[in-house]
Formats: structure tokens, C-alpha cells, sequence
């Protein structure tokens, strides 16, 4: 999750302006493809490493890995890459601490 976190922060601080781009949208897929994956990750996690470590939102993680991976579904939206730029510069940096500082269960 670290990796796929590390790779999104190295390309949004190239700028909004090169990840929307309209002659190149490899910035948008690849951001996208790694939060998929960072969601995949973290539906992997168990249960008691959950636990131990509330403070991660587990679920948001798993909503956007859904919502980005399923636009094809007839009731979904297409992809917000406003809402994923959102996500990845605000908020991603500081999931990336907190798993940084996740703990094992059982461990404090």
C-alpha cells in the first residue's frame, strides 16, 4: 500500500496542470490504476489489523477502489479525476502516515 501511495505522490507533485493534461492522460490512468490497487490492498488487510489500527479508513479506501473501478456499471458515474486529484493530494499524504505508523495487532 506504501508503494502504490509513494508512486501517486511522485506524479501529483508534478503538478494539477500535468495531471489533467488533455493531450496526455497517463497521468490520470496511471493515479487512478494505483488507487485501485491501494484499495485492492487494503481489502486484503484482516480484520484484527483493522482493528488495531482505527485510525486508517479502511473503508474509504475500499469505496474508492470500487467507485474508480466500476464505472461501467449502469447507475455508476464515470471516473471524477477532480475527486481522485482531491483525494490524492489531500488526503492520500496523510494515509500514507498512518499506515507508515500502523501497528501490528496486539502491539501498542
Amino acid at each position: 500500500m506504501l508503494r502504490y501511495s509513494t508512486e501517486i505522490s511522485t506524479i501529483v507533485r508534478r503538478g494539477r496542470d500535468e495531471f489533467f493534461d488533455r493531450a496526455d492522460v497517463r497521468n490520470r490512468v496511471t493515479v487512478e490504476h494505483f488507487l485501485e490497487l491501494l484499495g485492492e490492498a487494503s481489502e486484503a488487510v484482516g480484520q484484527s489489523l483493522r482493528n488495531a489500527n482505527p485510525d486508517i479508513p479502511w473503508g474509504a479506501l475500499r469505496r474508492f477502489r470500487f467507485d474508480s473501478a466500476h464505472p461501467y456499471d449502469d447507475a455508476a458515474a464515470p471516473v471524477n479525476y477532480e475527486e481522485v486529484w482531491r483525494f490524492a493530494v489531500n488526503d492520500l499524504p496523510r494515509i500514507a502516515r498512518q499506515l507508515r505508523r500502523a501497528h501490528p495487532p496486539g502491539s501498542a
